[in-house]
């Protein structure tokens, strides 16, 4: 019974963590955009029956210019409070200990989803308390600080095995996409029968099962642990003696992340190593100006959907989009080299933000998640060959440098997408969404560009 649960223990690792996160993140995603679209309205037009009911105000430009600017600064404040531990952390996991990185987001979002809920249960608090839900989340690195741990967690677990690290950071990026499918579905569900008030107390339920799955079920992979015990002599000098001052904590662990990334390397993996940080940084800037201008525009005419109606296309989306990880990837994988499957995903995400941007119906919308089924593919394929550059005593400074970029981008993506979509409303709402395209043409490019690189590492060839 033991040698069984060990063995289901390497099968089943952090994809239920970030199952659990992201079921949480786009349950609240929707709920906390409709709440700060509510607020606004209630504070501008000073009528709660018309507020109370989308469907009375979604067309007023005053009412989603304001909002979109209050989701501008969520995301600056998320962003810019969750850059010190992105950079922190992943250096210290490599030491520390991958499990107590990943739990940390979940307990900090505990409190942060306790605060959105009483923001929509107590009607006098300002549409502003959002920012202080914002900075709660982002004190632990949110996201990022979870695909960091979980990511770099299986890349020790399988060292020495390329195709079997992609197709393990492959399913756990699908995780991403079933949460969000479970997410809005059942968020959409909940906010239709029960209100936010549910929506915020499911939230609060994932996190709360996330810690006690990290507590009771995950060990750290035994490769960690040697790592941990045994890290390189410069590592080792970076960390000086026991007494070290407490204030200098982030700048050792930030200085180990950006040796990983900028140290020298043969041939030209760490030119390649750069040009797969661009990638995820764009893929992520793409990701997030989706999901904060998404619910706006498709609330605005011709499209005018329902919250509920949104719900169902984001579950479509996000299921599609974890079948084109689970299904479609590992048949390509079959035939054609994973830099060209990557490449071809980056294309079809460009067709489908181009298609949505001229959509004007309600089955164009859909059209829009068909075509980007393969979208997930790329960001897969990047995070497994950025992790085969790095040794095993890197991963999570490696990871902890991307995931520091990604925070970076919440605060970049927000101000352009969010700032822009406003001043583009009255002439074509569309225009982000070709922002969009171009950017996942260049991220096309870079992956030409790497795909053309001569292989210097044994760890990047996978095995036909």
């Amino acid at each position: 019974m033991s040698a069984w649960k060990e063995k289901l223990r390497r099968l089943v690792t952090v994809e239920p963590v970030i199952f659990l996160y992201m079921t949480g993140t786009f349950i609240v995603t929707p709920a906390y955009q409709q709440m700060i679209i509510t607020k606004v309205c209630q504070e501008l037009l000073k009528n709660d029956t018309i507020c109370t009911n989308p469907e009375h105000h979604k067309d007023d430009e005053e009412v989603q210019a304001t909002a979109s600017y209050i989701l501008l600064l969520f995301s600056a404040t998320l962003s810019l409070i969750s850059i010190p531990p992105a950079i922190m952390l992943g250096s210290w996991s490599d030491r520390a200990g991958r499990r107590w990185v990943m739990a940390l987001p979940s307990m900090l979002c505990l409190l942060s989803g306790g605060l959105l809920l009483a923001i929509d249960l107590l009607e006098n608090l300002s549409v502003y308390w959002t920012l202080m839900a914002a900075a709660l989340a982002g004190l632990t690195g949110g996201h990022v600080s979870i695909f960091l741990s979980s990511f770099s967690y299986l890349a020790d677990l399988t060292v020495g095995s390329s195709s079997s690290r992609t197709l393990r950071m492959a399913v756990a990026e699908s995780m991403i996409f079933v949460g969000g499918t479970t997410g809005f579905l059942l968020g959409g569900f909940l906010e239709q029968e029960y209100g936010l008030k549910a929506a915020f107390g499911a939230y609060i339920s994932c996190h709360v099962l996330a810690v006690l799955y990290i507590a009771l079920w995950l060990r750290d992979p035994a490769t960690g642990k040697i790592a941990r015990i045994a890290p390189c002599k410069e590592d080792t000098d970076e960390q000086g003696s026991n007494t070290e001052e407490s204030r200098m904590f982030i700048l050792k662990y930030a200085k180990l992340s950006f040796k990983a990334v900028f140290k020298k390397r043969s041939g030209q993996d760490r030119l390649k190593l750069h040009f797969l940080i661009v990638c995820t940084f764009i893929n992520n800037l793409v990701a997030v100006g989706d999901q904060s201008i998404l619910l706006l525009y498709l609330m605005y005419e011709p499209r005018e959907f329902t919250t509920a109606l949104y719900g169902v296309f984001n579950s479509v989306r996000m299921l599609l989009l974890g079948f084109g990880l689970l299904g479609l990837f590992p048949l390509l994988m079959r035939c054609m080299k994973e830099t060209t499957v990557a490449k071809l995903s980056a294309l079809f995400r460009a067709a489908s933000y181009i298609l949505l941007a001229f959509s004007s119906n309600t089955w164009m919308v859909f059209l829009v998640a068909v075509v980007g089924t393969p979208s997930g593919i790329n960001q897969a394929v990047i995070r497994s060959l950025s992790s085969a550059i790095v040794g095993a005593d890197e991963q999570g400074a490696m990871f902890s440098f991307s995931a520091s970029v990604e925070a970076t981008c919440i605060l970049i993506s927000a101000t352009i997408f969010n700032g822009l979509y406003p001043l583009t409303l009255p002439t074509f709402p569309g225009m982000p969404f070709i922002i969009m395209a171009v950017f996942m043409l260049i991220v096309f490019i870079l992956l030409q560009w790497i795909s053309e690189m001569p292989v210097t590492h044994p760890r990047l060839v996978l095995s036909d």
